[in-house]
């Protein structure tokens, strides 16, 4: 039987663990995840992990992936290469509900926005006894000045096209000279173009031209295959795919590294709920990201 190395490439908070740790059981597998590939997205990573403003909580966090993810990239490279034996390439990555995926972002790495909050709080005389209302409190106030910003760019698309890298526009406002409430709008914002700048960066594959059906994006090449998924969909999408193209047989996936169960999940996801989540959804409504994927007012058919 064909050895596989399977890939889950994806941009985090998609079940990428419970897809890779299922998968690691069967025979014949080895899956990995990873959330940049290449010799771009690996040089454009350095400076987010030697930065002196860096907390140090994402720099330990990215230096290992950083490290992993260039094990990952020369095996990928050799595979597509043909120079890795009969070794067959499995490219699995999915798309979210850009919101939830915000939200569930936010909760994974919690503990790092934290000091960052706390500042925001205290520059803004907002109630901060608890952590909890410091959590709340500095969360609603980047969200809501990240969607202002983005309003005043004329959206999230504009926003990525022709400002992101302006410092400009970020005068007088709670970004200014601001690497934490930075980190957290670029958080926000990586669902938006995350496709554009890793997966068909890295790869070469182009979501135009792999083929649709019903919410699942397949291409293939002589020694690789690639498949796109929709999270709301999971398990049942990336079940009967792998099974239909004799990857492996599978009946569901290990339910591992759940957000809802980690510190402070509630007083973000009522933050996320609130108004201010809802300027977020309105805005990521118009964008590419949404049209693409079915997170605007159609969906999948």
């Amino acid at each position: 039987m064909t050895r596989r190395y399977i890939v889950v490439y994806q941009m985090g908070k998609v079940a990428s663990t419970s897809i890779v740790s299922t998968l690691n059981e069967l025979q014949d597998i080895s899956a990995v995840q990873c959330h940049f590939l290449g010799e771009k997205a690996l040089a454009a990573i350095v400076p987010t992990i030697t930065g002196a403003n860096v907390p140090l909580y994402f720099f330990k966090h990215q230096l290992g992936q950083f490290i992993e993810n260039i094990r990952i990239t020369r095996r990928v490279n050799l595979i597509r290469a043909k120079l890795f034996g009969d070794e067959r390439l499995v490219v699995i990555s999915l798309a979210r509900n850009p919101v939830e995926w915000a939200r569930s972002g936010v909760v994974q790495d919690v503990e790092g926005y934290l000091p960052s909050f706390k500042s925001l709080c205290k520059t803004k005389s907002l109630p901060c006894q608890t952590d909890a209302e410091i959590v709340t409190n500095g969360l609603k106030c980047v969200l809501d000045e990240s969607c202002s910003l983005l309003e005043k760019a004329g959206g999230i698309d504009a926003y990525l096209a022709e400002v992101e890298n302006d410092p400009a526009v970020f005068k007088d406002t709670i970004f200014e000279d601001n690497p934490g409430t930075t980190r957290l709008l670029r958080l926000f914002l990586r669902p938006a173009n995350w496709f554009e700048k890793h997966f068909e960066t890295a790869l070469g594959i182009y979501i135009k031209d792999m083929k649709e059906d019903r919410g699942v994006w397949t291409t293939t090449s002589p020694n690789a295959d690639y498949v796109i998924v929709r999270y709301e969909e999971m398990p049942n999408s990336l079940v009967q795919w792998l099974n239909k193209n004799h990857v492996c047989e599978i009946a569901d996936f290990k339910r591992e590294n759940i957000s809802g169960a980690k510190q402070f999940s509630k007083e973000v996801a009522d933050v996320f709920s609130s108004v201010s989540g809802d300027k977020l959804s309105k805005l990521y409504s118009y964008t590419k990201y949404s049209k693409t994927f079915y997170y605007g007012s159609e969906q999948p058919v």
